[in-house]
């Protein structure tokens, strides 16, 4: 089972998964604004914040712990959600059509086709040395928002304790990997949300090549945000959430 922390309670779990460099503390702020009523599960995954010794680091092998996490701990009714990279992972997920999966939230996901990524970005990436300059340039490069000093301490901090074999993964393969035969058209309903100042994974992107992947997606843009909005803007996000989920997932 992956390292998570599990909070308040609830007949539907919210099952969280973090942005590329990450860890579960991104969701921190997250779960505090969405309170007890809801469940709230943030994972670590393979290669990163207290998983970072763990393997498996292309997008099936991910998919597949967290698929063991959420049936070890026995969960019936869930919503997914992934950011980033995670929210490739949660679309391969989805695709297996597990019995517990409810409903799907998808903050900035990266697609399911092959991610265009500039020659700058993947050569930062491949270079990525885990220092504290080299990890505060990445944290600051994807934001379009101030970060409260305790979120940014641990964005970065979590940067620069990543594994570098799982670093190398994302860049390497993992953004190449075209799984969207695989993924088909998901049934679910899937709330997406994306900055419109994100410098990774913009609306246009999220309109090209990531709400085809969905038979009914609803598409929320936030106005002068950026990549990471679970820590840019909890609150709001948060509330997001917490209104989908409250509609049972309509959208």
């Amino acid at each position: 089972m992956l390292p998570l922390i599990d909070r308040g309670q609830g007949d539907t779990a919210l099952v969280m998964m973090h942005f590329f460099g990450n860890s579960h503390r991104e969701w921190l702020d997250v779960i505090e604004h969405l309170g007890a009523a809801h469940r709230c599960i943030a994972l670590d995954l393979p290669g990163f914040g207290d998983a970072a010794d763990r393997d498996g680091f292309d997008t099936r092998a991910m998919a597949d712990q967290v698929a063991q996490t959420i049936e070890a701990l026995g969960l019936e009714r869930v919503v997914l959600i992934g950011h980033s990279f995670s929210g490739k992972v949660a679309m391969v997920l989805a695709a297996r059509r597990p019995e517990w999966l409810a409903s799907m939230v998808l903050v900035a996901p990266a697609p399911a086709l092959p991610q265009p990524v500039s020659d700058e970005e993947r050569e930062f990436q491949q270079a990525f040395d885990h220092s504290r300059e080299q990890a505060e340039a990445f944290i600051d490069g994807a934001i379009a928002q101030p970060l409260s000093p305790a979120r940014y301490h641990d964005a970065v901090e979590d940067a620069m304790r990543a594994s570098p074999e799982a670093w190398q993964a994302w860049p390497r393969h993992g953004s190449r990997e075209d799984v969207s035969v695989e993924v088909g058209v998901l049934e679910y309903p899937a709330l997406i949300v994306v900055g419109d100042q994100d410098p990774s994974l913009p609306p246009r992107t999220q309109r090209e090549l990531v709400l085809g992947q969905f038979a009914a997606p609803r598409l929320e843009i936030i106005p002068d945000h950026g990549h990471l909005l679970p820590v840019e803007m909890p609150q709001a996000l948060a509330a997001l959430i917490d209104d989908f989920v409250g509609h049972d997932g309509q959208i």
